[in-house]
């Protein structure tokens, strides 16, 4: 129990320590832009910007990004910084966590025995790439058995999003004009209450916002917990590969929330036609890494979207290993009709 409380003491302490005035010598710079100041409908937007401790890179960081219109929310992402462009890749880590454990045995556990075309064949299990999971793939994972870095725990953690049906059956294939559920499952790491604001944004093959949506609430120690939200696709959504992004922060990084943990993400079909099953969907994990200490994310203005001034707002989370920094910037653009 006095471990607990010391280490609750502990977290209050740097986060106060962090926000000091700036006569104190530590310093977390962020910046952030647009690469322009006008916009037609129809044309791109990239918001992009630094992270720097006392003026240099920093090693790694999480940058949480809101991007309002006229009215409302438009975009939720969080960007993962690091100072080379990708980390390590290792053999056997086949979630991608930096860590070889029992998440990636039982990833080729799932597939064993399939064959390439067989329902369950996964083709990041077939690690030697001969068409088969089996015992070879699974050696893989044991020789490199507790390689690597193991994963940071999260405060809050976000466990996976998709869209499913009525019924909360994932789907890979929706159709324009019908009406879907977006579900962001999470939990809390801790033993205690943490406030976090769970959002999600979904934008099509081209990029353009279709919907995003929040909840914010005292999370409860444990979990998984579920934040589950109606939308319906619009009828000029682009035909193709979409994607949800969840994600969860302190607080909405208008309101200076910092970002609890690294975004995920799923990918689904839009059509035309509605699918005659329902399909499992293909979910993935998606950190975005950049290099130097820049981050950046973009989208489409789709015609349907509104004119004015847009906001957008950034926060940096940085750990220098001894204090917890936070840093909050925001910038503006205008959006006109062609």
């Amino acid at each position: 129990m006095e471990k607990k409380i010391f280490a609750s003491i502990l977290f209050l302490t740097t986060l106060i320590l962090a926000n000091l005035n700036s006569s104190t010598a530590i310093t977390l710079t962020l910046t952030i832009n647009s690469d322009k100041e006008n916009y037609l409908l129809g044309e791109y937007v990239n918001i992009y910007g630094q992270v720097l401790y006392d003026g240099q890179p920093v090693n790694e960081s999480l940058v949480g990004i809101q991007v309002n219109d006229t009215l409302r929310p438009l975009i939720f992402r969080t960007v993962f910084i690091y100072q080379v462009q990708q980390p390590p890749v290792l053999e056997g880590d086949l979630n991608g966590d930096g860590y070889v454990d029992i998440f990636d045995a039982v990833k080729v556990a799932i597939a064993f025995g399939s064959q390439y075309g067989d329902p369950n064949y996964d083709l990041i299990a077939d690690i030697n790439k001969d068409g088969i999971v089996d015992i070879f793939d699974m050696v893989v994972v044991a020789i490199h058995y507790g390689e690597g870095t193991p994963p940071h725990t999260w405060r809050i953690e976000v466990i996976d999003t998709f869209i499913a049906d009525s019924y909360g059956r994932p789907l890979s294939q929706i159709k324009r004009g019908s009406l879907y559920f977006a579900w962001v499952r999470f939990k809390n790491t801790q033993s205690n209450y943490i406030k976090a604001a769970i959002t999600y944004t979904i934008l099509d093959s081209e990029g353009n916002p279709l919907y995003s949506d929040y909840t914010i609430q005292d999370v409860p120690p444990g979990g998984p917990y579920v934040f589950v939200s109606a939308f319906t696709v619009p009828t000029w959504a682009a035909l193709g590969t979409a994607k949800i992004y969840a994600n969860a922060y302190s607080t909405l990084p208008a309101e200076k929330g910092y970002p609890h943990c690294p975004e995920k993400s799923s990918s689904f079909e839009i059509t035309s036609t509605t699918s005659t099953s329902s399909l499992t969907a293909s979910k993935t994990s998606s950190t975005t890494q950049q290099a130097e200490s820049s981050y950046s994310t973009s989208f489409h203005l789709n015609t349907n979207l509104s004119t004015g001034t847009y906001t957008a707002h950034a926060t940096a989370f940085y750990h220098t290993g001894v204090i917890i920094l936070l840093s909050y910037n925001s910038t503006s653009f205008t959006v006109s009709s062609p």
